[in-house]
């Protein structure tokens, strides 16, 4: 099994409260999901220089404020080797990035096997994340979260994620 260090950024916007995600392919099987921008920390960096350099790379946007972590989440992803793929662990860092509401542009995003996964972003309002349960989210509990932190404001620690 391979292990992976991430972050990601939950870009909410403001002042409507509204959260940037990204509709990415499958890596493992057929379909689409939502996830958070974001990814894998390099071995030379710490991680709010990954966050920065991850959210400018897949959404165009600079990530200028300390950002708040909220969340902490530990999940496999992959068809494992009986398949000829690794399973992969990831351990991901999700961060709150307040923001105005911007087009986002993965024109600066210099991983061409990225490019071709990423096929949408759209800003999400926690009533059109209720909605959508047609959709698939990363996390699965995304359209929970999302809500309890408008309604609540982020939490005094870090949670960890079971999903």
């Amino acid at each position: 099994m391979r292990r992976r260090q991430a972050v990601r950024a939950l870009i909410l916007s403001e002042p409507d409260q509204s959260v940037l995600l990204l509709r990415m392919q499958r890596p493992d099987r057929p379909g689409h999901f939502w996830l958070l921008p974001g990814g894998g920390i390099k071995p030379d960096e710490d991680r709010l220089s990954a966050l920065r350099g991850e959210v400018w790379e897949e959404t165009g946007f600079a990530v200028r404020d300390e950002p708040r972590l909220l969340w902490r989440r530990v999940h496999r992803f992959g068809r494992g080797l009986d398949e000829g793929l690794p399973v992969t662990e990831q351990r991901e860092d999700i961060y709150l990035v307040a923001a105005p509401q911007f087009e986002p542009t993965a024109r600066h995003n210099p991983e061409a096997s990225e490019v071709g996964i990423f096929h949408e972003f759209r800003w999400w309002s926690v009533t059109a994340l209720r909605a959508a349960t047609d959709h698939q989210f990363a996390p699965r509990t995304l359209r929970r979260l999302v809500e309890e932190l408008v309604a609540n404001g982020p939490p005094a620690q870090p949670i960890q994620l079971r999903d």
